[in-house]
């Protein structure tokens, strides 16, 4: 057997500096560890996949492939086997016997009976869980370090030798493209480099840059639109580039162009808060520790801009005690223009500045991702003053039924529906019917405001074409115009959904006001739209189901081209109404060709024009109340009273 390879940072200093540093991770791995020590066994990791509430307690042996409350999942994270790194960090913190002895006997008991077979593929031995056991093992062996049993040891050796054998073989035309395929091959490469397996090092190599090629979307971002995996794959894309660089592996050049756009792309997608948005299949989890491993490998000043904050104890384990000061050292900067866009996936971000307490505006206009996506066209997402105004409701489940559906549905997102149908529809957990085409989105940013107009063919079948324009006039206003055309002839219904973080929802005439911890909101409906408040399900975690705040608004839309206007403003209350829209020559024009709202707010008024009907009235000026100009989205502002034309 070739020497040992260099893996992460040396485990008791690292173990001194969480301590030191995160002792609130540090307490918990001691809490899993006791729990695991006693054969109970609750998944709460930072990244677990999918983290339990219930803790599950065995009086003998580990039943390894025991299915609680009737959710595979649980099975799957147990044979993922993060229990042994708890473990390992116990027994570096209090060099207490019984954690090492905790892993001897259930690794020991897990290769005893725990044999691949073809039914095993299917549970304990799914490639997934192959494909990540070998991190989890070698980390573990990493912090108890000469304590293991040397006849364990060798056994643990064959064991991933036979992994190895597994991974190899385990690869289609799934892997090529899913999350799957990069896990996997992270775990081979893993496996690889300890046993001196340079033909698997390659292979695995190989197959990460093809899975990267093609599932990483021009604008950095994991096609499958799913922040968490897009985050799973890039731990799986950042380790594999960390311990090549220390043992002298040369990677293909694509990697690293890879990592990075993906890294880029999470810093502007990522809340305020630098959590993940709960969009399609995931939860609500700090990407911090992502951030500074991409701004320390790279040393770009966007990642480390964006990785500052609460520092996470996987940065420690894996680069060592120095790195915070490595990463305070590193040059920060964020670009010049806080709205980002990416354009690939469809997914937009407005900003009012790059603070935490900033306003932050996420819009979905892109592809749906496959199996972990949801039916989230024209969605919108609202931070404010450092928590959640508007949030998508999450996935809470996998098991297929109402809440795996309704929480999958267009109507758990802040987006509309016609005539009571979904534009896209759900048929399992992992399986969609009709899908609905989403039509390419036009941005505009500027200091003052900025535009986000996108559309979709979701009801052609029913008549219809629907779009949403957003206007965001900085810091706290959103107005939005969800329109719909009906060349049919026929009146068609609009449904209007919007969910709201935790707090307290108070109706209105034609408003609601929104209470949270630390900041307001109130949307305001201005076309006649009939409300509705509710409780909705609403799913932060995964087994995480909680009631939240929602609003659906109602309203007839005639034949023709109808727009359903609201304003969201933040952190207090406006006045908004529409105004009539007439051209230069003083020609009125109907709702269904152009609209105007005016907002008042802290003593200033403001005005947002919309032509959203191409007529003859486009060769000439169009006029609301004493603001004039020419253009499809106008906006008047008392910094700008001779109005910005945003299209």
């Amino acid at each position: 057997m070739n020497a040992r390879p260099v893996l992460w940072a040396g485990a008791a200093d690292a173990a001194a500096a969480v301590r030191q540093l995160c002792p609130q991770a540090a307490a918990d791995a001691l809490a899993r560890a006791g729990e695991i020590c006693g054969h109970t066994f609750l998944f709460r990791d930072h990244w677990e996949m999918e983290p339990t509430r219930e803790p599950v307690h065995f009086d003998g042996p580990v039943v390894w492939d025991a299915v609680p409350a009737g959710d595979p999942e649980w099975t799957y994270a147990l044979n993922r086997h993060t229990i042994f790194v708890h473990l390992g960090r116990a027994w570096q913190y209090t060099g207490e016997a019984r954690y090492l002895d905790a892993f001897v006997s259930l690794l020991g008991d897990w290769l005893d009976r725990m044999p691949r077979t073809p039914a095993s593929e299917n549970t304990t031995w799914r490639a997934l869980e192959a494909g990540l056991r070998p991190e989890n093992w070698l980390r573990a062996l990493g912090l108890f370090g000469p304590a293991v049993p040397e006849a364990l040891g060798r056994r643990i050796d064959e064991s991933l030798a036979a992994h190895g054998d597994y991974l190899a073989r385990a690869h289609g035309p799934f892997q090529r493209l899913s999350n799957w395929g990069a896990i996997q091959a992270h775990g081979l490469f893993l496996i690889g480099l300890w046993l001196g397996r340079a033909d698997w090092q390659a292979l695995a190599l190989g197959r990460l840059e093809e899975n990267l090629r093609h599932a990483v979307l021009p604008d950095g971002v994991q096609w499958e639109q799913s922040p968490m995996y897009h985050c799973e794959v890039l731990h799986a894309l950042l380790d594999t580039l960390l311990l090549a660089e220390r043992n002298g592996i040369a990677v293909p050049p694509l990697l690293p162009e890879k990592a990075r756009a993906m890294c880029r792309a999470l810093a502007v997608w990522a809340a305020p808060d630098r959590t993940i948005l709960p969009q399609g299949d995931s939860d609500v989890i700090d990407a911090g520790d992502l951030l500074a491993a991409g701004a320390l490998l790279f040393r770009d000043p966007l990642l480390a801009a964006a990785a500052q904050g609460p520092l996470c104890e996987e940065t420690l384990w894996d680069f060592g005690p120095d790195a915070p000061a490595r990463l305070a050292a590193l040059p920060a900067a964020w670009p010049d223009c806080p709205s980002q866009k990416l354009e690939a996936s469809g997914n937009y971000i407005l900003r009012s500045g790059w603070g935490r307490e900033d306003t932050w505006i996420h819009f979905r206009a892109g592809s749906l991702g496959g199996g972990h996506g949801h039916a989230d066209l024209l969605h919108v997402d609202v931070y404010h003053g450092g928590e959640a105004v508007l949030t998508d409701a999450g996935r809470g489940t996998y098991v297929d039924g109402g809440l795996r559906r309704a929480l999958k549905d267009p109507a758990a997102h802040n987006t509309f529906r016609v005539d009571g149908a979904d534009f896209t529809c759900y048929r399992g957990t992992w399986e969609w019917g009709a899908i609905a085409q989403p039509l390419p989105a036009l941005a505009r940013f500027t200091p003052l405001a900025d535009r986000l107009a996108g559309g979709h063919l979701g009801y052609l079948a029913q008549g219809a074409a629907v779009e949403r324009q957003l206007v965001f006039l900085k810091p706290g206003l959103l107005v939005g115009a969800d329109i719909l055309r009906a060349p049919d002839g026929r009146p068609h219904r609009a449904e209007q959904f919007f969910h709201f973080g935790p707090g307290r929802l108070t109706a209105g005439e034609s408003a609601v006001l929104w209470e949270g911890g630390r900041t307001c909101a109130q949307l305001r409906w201005l076309s006649g739209q009939r409300a509705e408040c509710f409780a909705a399900p609403c799913a932060p975690a995964y087994n995480r189901v909680e009631d939240a705040p929602a609003l659906r608004l109602d309203a007839l839309a005639a034949a023709g081209v109808t727009a359903l206007v609201w304003v969201l403003s933040l952190g207090g209350p406006c006045q908004a109404e529409l105004v009539p829209v007439s051209t230069g020559a003083g020609q009125p024009l109907p709702p269904g060709t152009a609209g105007a709202v005016r907002i008042r707010r802290d003593g200033a008024e403001s005005t947002v024009l919309f032509s959203w009907q191409a007529g003859s009235h486009d060769a000439g000026l169009l006029c609301a109340g004493d603001c004039t100009g020419h253009g499809n989205v106008l906006v008047f502002t008392p910094q700008c009273p001779q109005g910005l034309c945003l299209d």
